[in-house]
């Protein structure tokens, strides 16, 4: 009997290294990211995987450009990606490779699992074949005879292959999909789905012949496993199956146990591949008679004027022009607020100047310099605490109070610009607040009343400052430690995080006036960008 699953998984598409990343596979990761470090700022064990799939044709003929074998132009990639993922402080546990050790021995385990079980078998193939999606299509999937992804006429290929017997899961499936309305999201996706599985499922391929560079079939060297029978089942190696498909756990990497984090709680993919993580997958899954994932979160696209970014285009623009313009947090902050996960989104410079410089630099950043140089300046040297009774700012209380199960909502539904502007917004009302109390006029006033309203108004913009700066942590990692520090906060003992990560369980302890605040020495937080030439 399975263990209760105890720790969150969430795993992003592994990416082909067949060129640079560009933002549209890191708003993916960015977003992966965000639910990962949230979840553990609300307490919740959490583990996130994200990697490359290496065994494409598209991947060979890369390598091949550059005078070098597959796996040593892989390496390479490998290198680079995850540079560029440490650089936007992407925190996943594992960056799994489908030339990993492991996964290539838990791929050929499956196979002859399902070739014995009668679910993979061998036939001629005939069918139209995009190589940028390594997919096969019918007549009705092509527009306009072209790939309907990326717009290029496919090739006819006729070949031997082994093949998988979804059209078997084809019922099953359905009533998956019935019994389980949540296992697609967002919903308006659900339902095309289901109308591809009632149109018909036809069997599809899990080998090639044609070329080497991949797993070889364990029981027919001359064909190596096709990408997406490959590709997929790095969830449950990055899971850790390996342990459980072996007796004497030989092999197994280290980490958390398989019953202990699969079935994932969500796969985070683009809507394009979301056909064979919410049809191909499952059915898999179902042969080898493991558990589905609990959720499959398919995301847009991210346009440029209009057009999908993408590498067979070559309109991509890569994570790390953009950081070394604007830095890390707001490129994190722009991703993740302007565009709505479940929808297809944009990238523009222009709007990301504006953005970071309404949002983070004159918005947020101004609240914090001006808040702690008044504290500073009316209280020097002074630690402010919880005044005994409130005189005007108990709704402000009460809002951030409400914070916390609002943005829990958020997190529940992958909707990271929800968490952003349930965060702005009390960030706003602070800014209102000082508007409305004018501390300037009060501070000219030597009454022990107005001294008392005073200090009341101090302590209500740190302790809202402390509280924004834990909430705001899952999305802007780089700069809120340094917040904390001008709030006086250094450790995680006096609920400050450490690291850029949000200490376990931190967002969801806060308790207003929990702690005393002497601020230190204020400094700009996110300076004004200017738009490059």
């Amino acid at each position: 009997m399975q263990t209760p699953k105890k720790t969150e998984y969430i795993t992003t598409a592994i990416v082909y290294p067949n060129s640079r990343i560009h933002v549209g596979w890191a708003w993916e990761c960015l977003g992966a990211d965000w639910l990962t470090r949230s979840h553990k700022s609300m307490g919740r064990d959490a583990y996130f995987v994200t990697g490359m799939d290496e065994h494409s044709l598209n991947v060979q003929r890369a390598a091949e450009a550059q005078k070098l074998e597959p796996k040593a132009y892989c390496d390479l990639m490998s290198e680079d990606i995850q540079k560029v993922l440490r650089d936007l402080g992407i925190g996943y546990d594992r960056f799994i490779r489908t030339s990993d050790d492991d996964h290539i021995e838990v791929v050929q385990i499956l196979v002859q699992k399902a070739f014995d079980k009668g679910d993979i078998y061998k036939a001629k193939y005939e069918g139209h074949y995009c190589e940028s999606c390594e997919a096969f299509y019918t007549e009705k999937d092509l527009v306009d005879g072209k790939c309907p992804s990326h717009g290029k006429p496919p090739r006819w290929i006729s070949e031997e292959n082994y093949f998988f017997r979804l059209s078997k899961y084809q019922e099953p499936l359905l009533k998956y999909y019935s019994e389980n309305p949540d296992f697609i999201h967002p919903d308006y996706r659900r339902g095309e789905i289901i109308n591809f599985v009632q149109s018909g499922l036809k069997d599809f391929s899990v080998s090639r012949s044609t070329f080497q560079w991949g797993i070889p079939f364990p029981f027919d060297p001359k064909h190596v496993v096709y990408v997406w029978f490959d590709a997929l089942i790095n969830y449950i190696t990055a899971a850790g199956i390996l342990g459980e498909l072996k007796s004497d756990n030989s092999g197994a990497q280290n980490g958390p146990s398989f019953n202990s984090i699969w079935p994932a709680n969500v796969h985070i993919i683009g809507k394009d591949i979301s056909r064979f993580h919410c049809v191909y997958w499952p059915a898999m899954l179902m042969s080898l008679e493991l558990p589905l994932p609990e959720k499959v979160f398919a995301h847009g696209y991210i346009t440029i004027k209009g057009s999908k970014m993408s590498k067979t285009i070559g309109n991509i623009v890569t994570p790390d022009e953009v950081i070394a313009v604007t830095g890390v947090d707001p490129f994190r902050y722009y991703m993740l607020a302007e565009n709505h996960f479940s929808q297809d989104g944009n990238f523009a410079w222009e709007s990301l100047i504006l953005k970071n410089n309404a949002d983070l630099a004159n918005d947020w950043g101004n609240l914090v310099n001006r808040s702690i140089s008044m504290t500073r300046k009316y209280f020097p040297g002074e630690s402010l605490t919880l005044p005994g009774t409130k005189t005007h700012s108990a709704e402000i209380q009460a809002s951030f109070e409400s914070l916390i199960s609002e943005l829990q909502l958020t997190i529940d539904k992958i909707d990271p610009s929800s968490y952003i502007a349930a965060c702005l917004a009390r960030s706003r009302l602070l800014n209102l607040y000082i508007d409305r109390v004018k501390p300037w006029v009060l501070a000219k006033d030597n009454s022990p009343e107005a001294q008392k309203q005073l200090k009341e108004c101090m302590f209500t913009l740190l302790e809202g400052i402390r509280w924004l700066a834990t909430a705001w942590l899952p999305v802007l990692p780089f700069k809120m430690p340094e917040v904390f520090k001008q709030l006086g906060l250094s450790s995680a003992a006096d609920g400050s995080p450490a690291g850029g990560s949000p200490a376990d369980g931190a967002l969801k302890a806060l308790k207003w006036g929990q702690i005393p605040i002497c601020p230190s020495e204020p400094k700009p937080i996110y300076p004004r960008l200017e738009l490059p030439k």
